[in-house]
């Protein structure tokens, strides 16, 4: 089962890997088809909503329009520290 913890991360590694993660803005529907896209139970794919509010309460992302999200300067350097988290990892696993 995931967290909204761990979709949390999941959110700022996809956010880090983007072209442009300081200039990007990602719909609900960027997340439900990038990060939702594997098996989930229900309750899982309700956490994305609970995710989301916790990064914008906490500062991370900003809510542009409805359903629409972007980094805030420090979801910028969350972003890039996720991404780097993840490849590094991945290399541990080799």
């Amino acid at each position: 089962m995931t967290t909204a913890d761990s979709l949390k991360k999941q959110i700022l590694t996809y956010f880090g890997t983007i072209a442009s993660p300081a200039r990007g803005s990602l719909t609900i529907r960027d997340f439900n088809t990038q990060l939702m896209s594997k098996t989930f139970a229900a309750e899982d794919r309700d956490l994305l909503a609970v995710a989301l509010d916790e990064l914008v309460a906490s500062g991370l992302l900003v809510e542009r329009s409805a359903k629409t999200y972007a980094l805030t300067p420090q979801g910028v350097a969350a972003a890039h520290e996720a991404k780097a988290a993840k490849a590094s990892e991945i290399a541990s696993k080799r």
